[in-house]
């Protein structure tokens, strides 16, 4: 199974790696996005850490335009916690109901069957 995107480790990184390109001369934005398959402006949004992460294949060709292996820029993040995210993009989460009633504590979750009053000290 594939990952859906692969995170940049470091925007600095490729930016060090694109001033010393294989071919003995830095490549530009519009060259490394050619190369790579994407737009300048995906380029540049990697570079200034505004975007982190591209699909594997464009990883891919970012690596091979700039001679390097593809784990020495891009790296799998590790999978989403359970229940923060689902394969549909929609957001999970458990909510506790607090009672309005100003009498209860925002701590009491059980269910009472009649109204509990504030305690007025007790003899």
């Amino acid at each position: 199974m594939t990952p859906d995107r692969l995170q940049l480790t470091d925007s600095e990184l490729l930016r060090r790696l694109m001033r010393w390109a294989p071919n003995g001369r830095p490549l530009t934005i519009r060259e490394l996005a050619d190369a790579a398959g994407a737009s300048k402006s995906k380029i540049h949004a990697l570079l200034s850490g505004e975007r982190t992460t591209v699909p594997p294949d464009v990883a891919g060709r970012i690596t091979t335009a700039l001679g390097v292996h593809e784990r020495a820029l891009f790296f799998q993040p590790l999978p989403t916690p359970m229940g923060a995210d689902n394969a549909k993009g929609h957001r999970h989460e458990r909510k506790r109901t607090v009672d309005a009633h100003a009498a209860r504590s925002s701590q009491e979750l059980v269910h009472h069957d009649r109204p509990i009053r504030p305690d007025r000290g007790r003899p």
